[in-house]
């Protein structure tokens, strides 16, 4: 399955990543935010940790459900993320998998093509 710019002529307003997701966790006490910009950036902000990735996300799902996401750091201020975690730095790439609810208002993130290591549902901000 090739993947696609979502900025590219058949993803660009019609992919449904594009637009700002959010996750509250511990409790309320971190949230998560994922704003999936046209241009094929992302800007996500979680506890103290802000960063700004270039993604690419395949133009349709596997059999299974799963878009494949692959996230390539350009920039981050080198705070911790909600789980204590440090982004590698510029040019760090995650390959994750992203799996819709059937309304596109919730996703979850994978690290692989199944649902055994995810976290969400991050919910899409109106």
């Amino acid at each position: 399955m090739p993947l696609t710019h979502a900025a590219g002529a058949s993803a660009a307003a019609g992919h449904p990543i594009v637009g700002t997701w959010t996750w509250v966790l511990f409790d309320g006490a971190c949230t998560e935010t994922y704003r999936y910009r046209l241009d094929r950036t992302v800007l996500a902000t979680s506890a103290g940790e802000v960063s700004e990735k270039a993604y690419d996300i395949a133009a349709a799902p596997d059999a299974r459900g799963f878009f494949k996401l692959v996230e390539t750091v350009v920039r981050q201020n080198d705070k911790k993320d909600c789980s204590g975690a440090l982004l590698g730095g510029p040019g760090e790439q995650v390959t994750r998998f992203i799996q819709f609810s059937p309304q596109q208002d919730k996703l979850l993130i994978c690290r692989e093509a199944a649902l055994t290591a995810c976290f969400g549902p991050l919910k899409r901000v109106p």
